[in-house]
């Protein structure tokens, strides 16, 4: 049977929280519980909407987890689950949501690439290039001058003496 209220929030139910507990939202959002060690819940929030599919882990004090997931009518910013304590999880509905083989990263900031946990750390915000800032000597003296250049360099190594400049070695 299911309730709106977190196995165990109320004595009334004659449940108890455990691993494996779970919830779905009338949204088709999913909460997963991994784990009710040392009054500490370890939990994974299934956000099917998004695609691919988005997953939560958090943890949360026991207490804290079961009153802020059960249901209270009378409260305004209460979300109503309800809550499921004997029957599997529905992994179905996380596959066919577009859940993807692959690592699961401990946490949403391994996710960044190293230039965003820079950014983040410098607290640097992206701006618009101007291409005069970056451009190379090459660029300015111009493609006939630069290739005039290479050929100059490409005579005067020839001219040196055997040993003295790089291998000849696959020369066309």
């Amino acid at each position: 049977m299911s309730t709106n209220d977190v196995p165990g929030y109320k004595a009334a139910n004659h449940d108890a929280l455990a691993m494996g507990c779970w919830a779905e939202h009338e949204d088709g959002s999913l909460i997963f519980v991994e784990s009710t060690e040392g009054g500490r819940v370890v939990y994974s929030i299934f956000d099917r909407e998004k695609q691919p599919i988005t997953e939560y882990r958090d943890s949360m004090a026991e207490g804290a987890f079961k009153k802020t997931f059960s249901w209270d009518p009378k409260s305004p910013t209460s979300e109503k689950w309800t809550w499921h304590d004997k029957t599997p999880f529905p992994w179905d509905l996380v596959i066919r949501a577009g859940a993807r083989d692959g690592t699961r990263y401990a946490s949403a900031e391994d996710h960044l690439t190293a230039a965003e946990r820079i950014r983040r750390s410098r607290e640097i915000h992206g701006q618009p290039v101007d291409p005069k800032d970056i451009e190379t000597r090459f660029d300015q003296i111009g493609e006939k001058a630069a290739a005039a250049m290479i050929r100059g360099l490409q005579r005067a190594i020839e001219k040196l003496p055997p040993g003295k400049g790089p291998s000849r070695k696959g020369k066309r």
